[in-house]
């Protein structure tokens, strides 16, 4: 579960009463479900965790400052000594899957009732929402997502053993939206045997980005309920531009003769502006100019060429120029890009 709360109802430090309310409702769960699904239930040893989001923020490799975006629940492990009164299995692996929904919907629920304060926000589902009144932030869970993801329009994909079986690359296919963590857990899951729930692409709410899926094992029902959120996919193909961008300022001298000042420069000021559009509260502006510079100094070394002196100076002054909002506030657009527009 992962959740942004700008409001607090309770003290901000006092964060025991959060994770013992979520084992106090799914006690309180347990004792009224089993009794109606003729099952008999009796919690053993579980765990779980209530923290804050650290998010560090960095320059050239050194953390300069701590943010906190959210916090998040992390019921780690949960044991119940569970059987069907008629000693049916089929109803107990239908009362355990019935179990893991329910508890995965409280790690958002339980946090949005502790942190949501209805006299600065409106609580979702409200009947009289107030005028002027943000909308309270949502708490994640996998089955949350799953939800979002559904009034989105999205396909949300059942992917038993027999559909993994007779489409063995349905994750490089049908996922290839999530991120390569994402895309990696689910296909751990299928070669283990597991029936993994998850939607077709990551959704963003109230800030938090990512997937949500559940892994079920289907001899027993019960599984483990996952969300997971990042944005490594995008950060590597930026990087795998950037080093083209940096090979063809090479190479085009070498083919484009006096037009090559020109060209050069041109890729060097097309790295620097990538930076900018894609993230430009971080360092990738200006590693991105760095790396230009870079080539065309090597390039200066080795040929000996005055083009290549002018890309020189051209690389070098872009890389200059993003690294004079280094040191933005954190958080913060950098300087020449809010200058040039871009951030």
């Amino acid at each position: 579960m992962s959740a942004k709360p700008p409001t607090y109802r309770n003290p901000p430090g006092d964060r025991c009463p959060v994770i013992w309310s979520w084992f106090a409702a799914a006690e309180s769960h347990n004792r009224l479900s089993q009794n109606q699904a003729q099952m008999i239930e009796n919690p053993g040893l579980s765990y779980g965790l209530f923290h804050a989001v650290a998010n560090p923020i960095s320059s050239w490799g050194v953390v300069r400052k701590v943010t906190f975006p959210g916090v998040n629940m992390d019921i780690g492990h949960v044991r119940n000594i569970t059987w069907a009164k008629d000693n049916d299995e089929k109803k107990w692996v239908a009362y355990n899957r019935l179990r893991g929904q329910y508890m995965s919907a409280l790690e958002h629920a339980v946090p949005e009732r502790f942190f949501n304060d209805p006299n600065q926000c409106n609580l979702q589902g409200a009947s009289n929402p107030t005028a002027g009144l943000p909308d309270c932030p949502q708490g994640i869970s996998a089955v949350k997502a799953l939800g979002i993801a559904a009034a989105q329009g999205q396909r949300i994909y059942t992917i038993t053993q027999k559909v993994y079986n007779d489409n063995p690359n349905i994750v490089n296919t049908a996922l290839s939206a999530h991120s390569y963590d994402t895309q990696n857990r689910v296909q751990q899951s299928l070669d283990a045997g597991y029936e993994v729930t998850i939607h077709e692409r990551p959704i963003t709410e109230s800030g938090w980005t990512g997937a949500g899926y559940t892994q079920i094992d289907p001899a027993t029902g019960a599984g483990a309920y996952t969300i997971e959120g990042g944005s490594n996919g995008g950060v590597i193909l930026v990087f795998v531009f950037v080093i083209l961008f940096a090979f063809f300022s090479i190479l085009f001298p070498l083919l484009a003769g006096a037009s090559a000042l020109w060209v050069t420069g041109g890729f060097s000021a097309l790295n620097f502006f990538l930076g900018c559009l894609v993230d430009p509260s971080s360092d990738l502006s200006f590693y991105t100019g760095l790396l230009t510079f870079a080539a065309m100094l090597m390039a200066f070394a080795l040929l000996s060429s005055t083009l290549f002196l002018g890309a020189v100076f051209i690389s070098g002054f872009l890389a200059m120029l993003s690294a004079y909002g280094a040191f933005s506030s954190p958080g913060e657009s950098r300087l020449t890009c809010r200058i040039l527009g871009l951030g």
